[in-house]
């Protein structure tokens, strides 16, 4: 049975081959590792370029969809403001014409005072009002 080897008895070397095949495997290993190493930092540069095309296209995008609601918004007021104007303009025409229905009134009772077989004048039908466009 063999013992460990004692600190006078020198240490078997290996041979010649042997070290040179592990030093020539360990640097193998190590540009492996250094390759491997550079191409997961090239991956993930690609990575990292690609998130920032995809975020530049979602915020144009974004963007696009927020010009297209603010130019339905601008349409969508200016109707509202055009409506707002027709409802005054049918508002004070309202009330021109029954103004003018109760000068026509008026002066038709007044006549009829004066004259002994009244005849009455037809008074004009209101006009129905105009139905605001989608």
């Amino acid at each position: 049975m063999r013992s460990s080897p004692s600190p006078s008895e020198p240490e078997p070397t290996l041979p010649t081959w042997m070290r040179r095949g592990g030093a020539a495997l360990t640097a193998l290993l190590a540009v492996l590792f250094t390759v491997l190493m550079l191409q997961v930092r090239q991956q993930g540069q690609r990575l990292q370029s690609l998130q920032d095309r995809l975020q530049i296209l979602e915020n144009n995008q974004d963007l696009e969809r927020t010009n297209a609601l603010e130019e339905q918004l601008r349409s969508t007021v200016q109707r509202l403001q055009n409506l707002e104007g027709m409802a005054a303009t049918l508002q004070r025409l309202s009330s021109e014409q029954e103004s003018l229905r109760q000068q026509l009134r008026s002066s038709s009772a007044a006549a009829n005072k004066d004259r002994r077989d009244p005849e009455p004048l037809p008074l004009p039908e209101p006009a129905p009002a105009p139905q605001p466009g989608p």
